[in-house]
């Protein structure tokens, strides 16, 4: 299955500046993440606030520069791509903010919105077939044509995420990267969302990142799940198989938080509290209640565990495998 988005060996490193003398504090929010994203499929990308998910977008879109490693689109690496290059690359790969109201401009109408795109990359220039296309454009998406002539301020939560993706859909778009798009809106709106991307990607053969910290949502629409923690990838396997059988403690401590029906509440969390890590062994070591000796002194690297199933855990090169899983 080829790739449409390739990512090798990815670091990015932040200077904290201090208001008087001596060097910044360095702090490393992505380390060596490896991660592909195959066409027509949706990858979703899972972990807590703050483990680096909406940096690994940024990186990808160009907005922030790798300080190591590449990320390849379609054959063109992204930090080495000239500012035409980037502009051409605009029209393959597209973005879906978290928040619908603050990517969206306020002053704007909805046909303005959607129409500058195509203005950037000189599409559709008649009148009248610009306007054909974006009726048929917020139609695709549930909303009416005389919705063009609105406000963003006159539409709901989910209308306006609605909005956000028809203008990432405008220039026809071949990889959609979708930064917890469904996070700031009400369950019932969230499902309609979900809904809709679901439809979106199967009739128009997109390539879905999908980051989220909603596993329920990762299972409804994802076909290939990565999760991350303190800017690692802890674990990476296809969708159905990750949840059924997950090998990597962290990934078991998020999976028994996620509520089920009839499933009794515990006070108590499996994990151990001893500390921040220390950056010399595994950084979820602190809070295992599995951990080893070897997980305080190394770095676990990403191990195949079963066909298309990657785990990164040290206990797993020392044979305790069976251990893991119970």
């Amino acid at each position: 299955m080829s790739a449409c988005v390739e990512i090798k060996n990815l670091y990015k490193t932040y200077h904290r500046r201090k208001w008087l003398f001596g060097a910044g504090e360095a702090v490393e929010v992505l380390k060596d993440v490896t991660l592909s994203l195959a066409e027509n499929r949706v990858l979703g990308l899972v972990g807590e606030s703050g483990c680096g998910k909406s940096t690994l977008c940024k990186v990808l879109l160009g907005i922030e520069k790798p300080t190591s490693g590449t990320v390849v689109v379609q054959g063109q690496e992204v930090a080495a791509s000239t500012p035409a290059q980037l502009k051409k690359m605009r029209r393959v790969m597209q973005v879906i903010y978290q928040d619908p109201y603050g990517s969206l401009d306020p002053r704007m109408t909805v046909r303005q919105l959607l129409s500058e795109p195509l203005d950037i990359h000189k599409l559709y220039l008649d009148k009248h077939e610009r306007n054909k296309f974006l009726e048929e454009l917020v139609q695709a998406v549930g909303l009416s044509p005389e919705h063009l002539n609105r406000y963003p301020h006159e539409f709901s939560g989910g209308q306006r995420q609605r909005i956000s993706i028809a203008r990432a859909l405008a220039l026809d778009p071949h990889i959609l990267v979708a930064d917890e798009p469904v996070s700031a809106l009400d369950v019932s709106v969230q499902a309609q969302i979900l809904n809709l991307l679901r439809d979106i990607k199967r009739t128009r053969k997109l390539s879905v990142l999908f980051v989220t910290h909603d596993f329920a949502v990762a299972r409804f629409l994802c076909d290939d799940i990565a999760v991350m923690y303190q800017g690692r990838i802890m674990e990476k396997a296809p969708a159905e198989q990750l949840l059924a059988r997950p090998m990597h403690p962290y990934t078991q401590t998020l999976l028994s938080a996620v509520p089920e029906v009839g499933k009794a509440l515990t006070s108590e969390p499996e994990e151990k509290a001893s500390g921040p890590s220390t950056g010399t062994g595994c950084p979820f070591a602190p809070r295992c209640s599995k951990a080893k000796e070897v997980c305080r002194q190394q770095i676990p690297t990403l191990v195949e565990t079963a066909p298309g199933h990657w785990c990164a855990c040290a206990c797993l090169t020392q044979g305790e495998t069976n251990d893991l899983k119970s």
